[in-house]
């Protein structure tokens, strides 16, 4: 006899269990986020202030240095948050997580998460846009164009919700991990929307809200509030992609539960 299907999560459990989730296993997720995005953090906070302090020549070599860093802590942050994603993936199923292991993976299959985590981000580009935008008047005649790019990339962010989860941990190659996710989300399109764009809001709190703990230090000039500042948001990021990654990976389980089973069986 089947199985009855399973009550769909709302997106405010899916969120508050995925918070716990993260907030349990923090110390793991910063034994990955520490040294793959920390000391490039800082390298790059130190170039901004090198630029925000230099003129003429010096101006110019600080921004090429500037800019080739700034592409390195991206690709450390992609490597960052695919490894967390694996921990959390692991702790949400309740075996032991592996910080180590978890990046182990991911630098072995660092080619495709990057070009699915860009595929993503470009997707998404578009709603982020609109988001950012004052209005679209402020377009003329190409508001339109935004607004039919802004719905396509709201409806290609939640069906590609859970393709990263679905590439490291059902082991599958770009194109997979796309279907794979566009099959999980049916029927469900609203949920995995919701979860990526209020969880995304909470992430970037979790990094805020230490960014301002960090700016208590900034007594002094505007050099020292400018480091502190830069400091402050290098120490917040390292919480942005554990509680990020650890609502996805709920959503992902509750989407594999009611499909299949639990998250810790791989699908065929």
């Amino acid at each position: 006899m089947n199985e009855p299907e399973q009550r769909k999560r709302a997106v405010s459990d899916i969120l508050e269990s995925g918070a716990g989730l993260a907030a349990r296993h923090i110390l793991v997720f910063l034994r990955i986020t520490t040294p793959l995005t920390l000391p490039i953090g800082l390298l790059f906070s130190a170039a901004v202030f090198w630029l925000d302090n230099s003129s003429g020549s010096s101006h110019d070599f600080a921004l090429g240095i500037l800019v080739p860093v700034g592409v390195v802590y991206a690709l450390a942050a992609m490597a960052s948050g695919a490894a967390c994603l694996k921990v959390a993936a692991e702790a949400y199923s309740g075996a032991s997580p592996s910080a180590r292991e978890a990046i182990a993976l991911v630098l072995r299959r660092f080619r495709p998460v990057l070009a699915l985590t860009a595929l993503v981000v470009v997707a998404a580009a578009p709603a982020v846009a609109l988001l950012a935008l004052p209005g679209l008047t402020a377009l003329g005649s190409y508001s339109l164009l935004l607004l039919i790019l802004a719905l396509f990339s709201l409806w290609a962010s939640g069906t590609w919700a859970v393709a990263l989860p679905a590439m490291l941990l059902e082991e599958k190659g770009i194109k997979d991990s796309l279907r794979r996710s566009a099959l999980l989300v049916r029927g469900s399109l609203f949920r995995a929307l919701g979860t990526i764009l209020f969880g995304a809001v909470l992430a970037l709190f979790a990094g805020v809200l230490v960014a301002i703990l960090v700016s208590v230090f900034s007594l002094g000039g505007g050099n020292v509030i400018l480091i502190v500042t830069l400091v402050g948001f290098g120490l917040g990021e390292l919480f942005v992609a554990p509680f990020y990654v650890a609502f996805l990976v709920v959503l992902y389980g509750d989407l594999r539960a009611r499909e299949r089973g639990p998250i810790a069986e791989q699908a065929s």
